[in-house]
């Protein structure tokens, strides 16, 4: 016996429009909203006008508030997101660190360019995945992706500001049971 599952047919056997969560005719009430988010994402995709500065003018000193209110701000625009799903990013970004510390000249620029570039694929991933999450999340990956030219600004700029705000997500991260913690 074959199973059936909703639409009249064995599964997978569907329209694709049905079988991959596409808009046909009965389509869910929610794919007006899935195509909101999409278009969300495709826009927090788009570089920054103006990438984030990691140093201070005419100097290679880290910008202190690039650690203090900007982590902080960001930290509570992510809020939302389960530190567990945010720490998988940040161990993305600490291996390549340690990958850079142990072996500088193994890794080029043009790699810590292209794990940042992933890093933002992931980041558009989950939180197509996880609507509930905030496009923050992309537009973070993103600033920064376009911001870091290679190993000099991931290593003090980029890396130092994610730790911080991953310190600071632990004073804002918003709790399974709704509370703030």
């Amino acid at each position: 016996m074959t199973k059936t599952h909703g639409y009249g047919g064995p599964r997978g056997n569907g329209p694709p429009a049905q079988r991959h969560g596409g808009g046909g005719p009965g389509a869910g009430a929610g794919q007006g909203a899935q195509s909101d988010r999409k278009r969300e994402i495709e826009q927090a995709l788009r570089p920054p006008q103006q990438p984030p500065a990691y140093f201070a003018p005419n100097s290679r000193a880290v910008r202190p508030e690039l650690l203090d209110a900007e982590a902080e701000k960001t930290a509570r625009d992510l809020a939302q997101i389960p530190a567990n799903q945010l720490r998988r990013f940040y161990a993305e970004a600490m291996a390549l660190k340690r990958r850079i510390d142990l072996a500088p000249d193994t890794i080029s620029d043009d790699d810590v360019r292209a794990q940042m570039a992933l890093l933002k694929a992931k980041a558009a991933y989950t939180c197509r995945r996880q609507e509930k999450y905030p496009i923050e999340l992309v537009r973070f990956f993103a600033r920064h992706a376009a911001a870091v030219r290679g190993k000099d600004d991931f290593r003090r700029g980029f890396q130092p500001h994610f730790e911080a705000v991953m310190a600071y997500h632990r004073v804002y991260e918003v709790e399974k049971g709704g509370g703030e913690g």
